[in-house]
């Protein structure tokens, strides 16, 4: 059977061919995408978006299978006619080449189609769409593939490429990377001489870790942001090429949220010999938690938007109850840069940071009025905190354009009455305006730090 011309995504509820095909293409993709070197993000970035609501369909780059949905006669079984992401596996593109993508679809009824704009390639901050002609063979027959092309095909090639608005949600399917045993890991360190290293934790023990602190039985904390980069139960609705997502809604804090993947884990070394041999679940089914802090009978979490508290005056890792929101507002247009890196400062304040690409309004839920402003900002170190409601003092501390990701300082507390609380969160919030005035106006320095006129 010879290839021919068709449409992508075509007229709406126009026929399609019956059964089972294939539809291919050509694309030529920016050079940093098949540059293989080391653990590369423009290499590792790359996935294939399909929206389709044929029956049945598989993917193939280059004669390799990326994934699929649905199965084929003759146990056919429909997929469920979400879209698909799968992820193109660094070396999967050729460099300079025409690489080809195979769609094989079974189309029982000729009612299946590719829905939207039609299949997509998306790298970190470009995407291109597969929008208009394609070549399309019937019949279940494997057609010869894996011709990634040095001269530009005659039809069906695609090369331009526009920055990344499409938007994003979780792979069907998670794809690992490449990964050693622990030992294996730890076998090749390279230490400067009088240094040693040896192994505390390892997967599966702790996942996906952004924090970790240590509580005063020196046991250790662990936050394991599993839940990243995709806010549990939220659907994104747009983005920039920066990732900057916006989402169908606000995310509710504990119980209230939609459970997710991230955790909080504390370990003991019971016997002392170097290695934790108890673990226990602090709490689980998480949203974007990415810092745990135990301290003031109880435990802190970072879960964006909410800085948390989880009482447990009894010190049996157990939560007394339900958490206490503290702040409100965070942002998480990018998760990779959410508020996180709580500590607690030598001075008794709770401290921690805000990325760059992130904006928040943060209110004091209990303590300020309904409607309040709160405190805007985009990157920002922040703080906060006494144990009680009434009495939390937030003070930013300083705004630069940084990345934020750290244990930076973010803010503190001390005692206060509501009334004292809200003067001093309002004369904090015009100290930050002139601190954030100077670090525009100071060109050549990376980070600005000053204290609020509150902070103690």
């Amino acid at each position: 059977m010879e290839w021919q011309p068709v449409t992508v995504p075509g007229e709406a509820g126009g026929a399609r061919p019956v059964g089972t095909g294939w539809y291919r293409c050509w694309v030529k993709v920016p050079d940093n995408w098949a540059t293989l070197g080391g653990r590369d993000l423009w290499v590792e970035s790359v996935t294939l978006t399909i929206d389709s609501s044929h029956a049945a369909h598989e993917a193939f780059l280059n004669g390799k299978r990326l994934g699929g949905a649905g199965s084929f006669p003759p146990g056919a079984k429909p997929s469920d006619g979400k879209p698909k992401r799968y992820k193109v596996p660094p070396g999967g593109l050729g460099k300079g080449k025409w690489n080809e993508l195979a769609i094989k679809v079974f189309n029982p009824a000729g009612l299946g189609q590719f829905r939207g704009n039609g299949p997509s390639i998306q790298g970190y901050f470009l995407e291109c769409l597969f929008s208009g002609e394609w070549e399309y063979r019937p019949g279940t027959e494997l057609p010869s593939l894996g011709q990634a092309l040095e001269a530009k095909p005659p039809r069906a090639a695609y090369d331009q490429f526009h920055e990344a608005s499409r938007v994003l949600f979780e792979a069907q399917t998670l794809v690992h990377g490449e990964r050693l045993s622990p030992s294996e890991s730890l076998a090749r360190f390279e230490l400067a001489d009088g240094l040693a290293i040896e192994t505390v934790l390892h997967e599966p023990l702790v996942a996906q870790p952004t924090h970790v602190s240590f509580d005063a039985r020196g046991r250790l904390w662990v936050s394991h942001y599993v839940q990243y980069p995709y806010p549990a139960g939220l659907r994104q609705i747009s983005r920039d090429k920066y990732y900057r997502a916006k989402y169908d809604r606000q995310p509710r804090p504990p119980p209230h949220h939609t459970p997710g993947r991230s955790r909080v884990t504390v370990h003991d070394d019971t016997d002392g010999d170097g290695a934790y041999d108890t673990h226990k679940v602090f709490a689980d089914k998480l949203g974007l938690a990415n810092a745990a802090l135990p301290g003031r009978d109880g435990v802190w979490v970072m879960h964006t938007p909410h800085l948390l508290f989880y009482p447990d005056r009894n010190a049996d890792d157990i939560p007394d109850g339900d958490p206490v929101v503290h702040l409100a507002g965070f942002g998480f247009e990018d998760t990779h840069s959410v508020a996180n890196g709580i500590t607690w400062g030598p001075d008794g304040w709770l401290y921690g940071a805000q990325g760059s690409t992130v904006s928040c309004r943060v209110t004091r839920p209990g303590i300020d009025p309904p409607g309040a402003p709160g405190f805007i900002s985009r990157a920002a170190w922040f703080g906060v905190i006494t144990p009680s409601r009434a009495s939390s003092r937030f003070s930013p501390r300083a705004a630069a354009t940084c990345s934020g990701w750290s244990s930076t300082p973010m803010a503190a507390c001390s005692p206060v009455t509501t009334a004292e609380a809200r003067a001093a969160f309002t004369t904090s919030k015009a100290g930050f305006t002139s601190s954030r005035a100077k670090a525009r106006a100071s060109s050549g320095r990376r980070t600005i730090r000053s204290r609020s006129a509150n902070c103690r």
